[in-house]
């Protein structure tokens, strides 16, 4: 599967072989969200000390080498008013990344290719990539796929909670009174959002849609796919997980899952995620809003002290039951084809690894687990860059 590859680009990797285990590996965090006022309110600036996950503290402190920071908007009504809006929130949220990155040059850089990552990690520097989560931010206009690309999009999610104008989602919306099903799996204008992907190099995400359309977009790219955060559905039975026919055609795909640390994905308890939601509406409601938004509220201390009593009461997953869907995809379709993502700031957390502090911790399970330090290698990072170089492989002979 890795005769594509340009092998300049292992060459890259093979320089960390002599380097012990946890410095050797290059760690990459596929999905963290970033709340709307990043780098606007102090206390949602990575660079200071602050309450957020994921800061550059705790990503050092952690071992953490990057991450693709989320440019994540909600889903919203599929008309020019909506498109628009979520536009502006789209690129509010590429503004402040590219800030971060400028304004703290001498400790992360932005990486828009696989060696980027590599090169900044050769110079003690983390790295951030950057991933649209909600293909609704296009609009009906192919264009934006270009220039998001341009601002350092380098994969997409084609819907979040809520059917969008590309494809059918995984969570119809109440909020919005989605039928059961939009399109029957991918429209045919997301057909031409996948193929124009294809030809930027833009890496498709199939987390959060629909079975049926994860499927369809699978068959439909000419380049290997990603679930950016997802567990296994044969472990926790819940629509946003990945099913065994799935994961088959992932690895037929060459694509990857990226297992993710939301507590309700690795282990089903809906009383608890009911618990959260209900919090959330009510932390929203003090602050004049009509409903939950994580990025807009899930760091308010109403809201951090309302999940300590969950927490309590409804005891999250741990390490090793996160570990447990790494397992799984390792004994169904083998070590290739996955990888790790947090989904912090946006409800991830597992005991264990509730932040990018801990993220030692992970790896260390992970050879007690019997991993060699190859395929930790692998899960950690060089799937999804694997994944990644194919995919701009693909676009530049096309």
């Amino acid at each position: 599967m890795f005769k594509h590859i340009n092998p300049i680009f292992f060459l890259f990797l093979f320089c960390f072989l002599s380097i012990p285990l946890l410095s050797q590996v290059i760690t990459i965090d596929s999905h963290i969200d970033i709340p709307f006022d990043y780098m606007e309110n102090p206390q949602h600036d990575p660079g200071k000390i602050t309450d957020m996950q994921v800061d550059l503290a705790k990503m050092k402190k952690g071992g953490l080498d990057s991450g693709f920071f989320v440019v994540y908007v909600p889903q919203g009504p599929l008309d020019k008013a909506g498109f628009k809006k979520a536009k502006l929130l789209a690129e509010k949220k590429f503004l402040a990344i590219s800030k971060m990155t400028k304004t703290y040059s001498n400790q992360i850089g932005l990486a828009l290719a696989p060696e980027d990552i590599i090169q900044l990690k050769n110079n003690n520097l983390l790295s951030a990539a950057i991933g649209i989560e909600n293909g609704y931010v296009i609009g009906e206009d192919l264009s934006l796929l270009d220039h998001y690309y341009s601002l350092g999009a380098r994969y997409m999610t084609l819907t979040h909670i809520g059917h969008n104008q590309i494809a059918d989602s995984s969570i119809p919306s109440k909020r919005l009174n989605d039928e059961e099903e939009l399109h029957g799996g991918i429209s045919a204008f997301g057909k031409k959002a996948i193929k124009r992907m294809n030809k930027l190099g833009m890496m498709i995400d199939i987390s959060h849609i629909s079975d049926k359309a994860s499927l369809e977009a699978i068959k439909l790219s000419s380049a290997p796919v990603i679930a950016s955060h997802s567990c296994v559905k044969s472990i926790a039975d819940h629509p946003r997980n990945i099913s065994d026919e799935l994961l088959f055609a992932l690895k037929e795909n060459e694509g990857v899952i990226q297992i993710t640390a939301f507590a309700n994905y690795v282990k089903v308890n809906n009383d608890r995620f009911n618990s959260i939601i209900s919090l959330g509406n009510k932390v929203a409601k003090l602050y004049g809003d009509k409903s939950f938004n994580p990025s807009l509220h899930s760091n308010k201390r109403e809201f951090l002290e309302g999940i300590e009593n969950i927490n309590m009461e409804f005891p999250i997953p741990d390490i090793d039951n996160f570990i447990d869907h790494i397992d799984y995809v390792v004994d169904l379709i083998g070590v290739d084809y996955v990888g790790i993502s947090s989904d912090f700031g946006g409800g991830g957390g597992i005991s264990g690894w509730m932040d990018a502090s801990e993220t030692k911790l992970l790896t260390r399970k992970l050879k007690e687990r019997g991993y060699s330090s190859k395929e930790i290698e692998k899960i950690w990072g060089g799937n999804i860059l694997r994944v990644w170089k194919r995919v701009e492989d693909i676009a530049s002979n096309t």
